[in-house]
C-alpha cells in the first residue's frame, strides 16, 4: 500500500503515541518516578489523531454523497 505524505505523518504520529503509552505504562508498573508532563502529550498526540481521523472520514463520506447524487463535491 502506497501512502501519501499526510497518512505517513499520521501513522509515525500513532506510532510515538502508542510507544508514548507502553513507556508510560511500564514505568508506572515499575514505580518509576514519570515525567508530570507525559500524560498531557501523550493526550494531545491521541487526541489529534482521533481528529485527524473523524475529517479523513467525514471528508470521504462527503465526496461518496456527493459522488452518488452526481453533484459537486461539498
Amino acid at each position: 500500500m502506497k501512502l501519501d505524505t499526510n497518512q505517513q505523518m499520521t501513522v509515525l504520529a500513532s506510532a510515538t503515541g502508542l510507544i508514548l503509552i507502553a513507556f508510560y505504562f511500564l514505568a508506572m508498573y515499575l514505580g518509576a518516578d514519570t515525567a508530570d508532563w507525559l500524560p498531557n502529550v501523550i493526550a494531545c498526540i491521541g487526541g489529534f489523531e482521533l481528529y485527524m481521523f473523524g475529517q479523513s472520514q467525514w471528508e470521504a463520506f462527503k465526496k461518496k454523497r456527493a459522488n452518488d447524487r452526481g453533484g459537486p463535491r461539498g
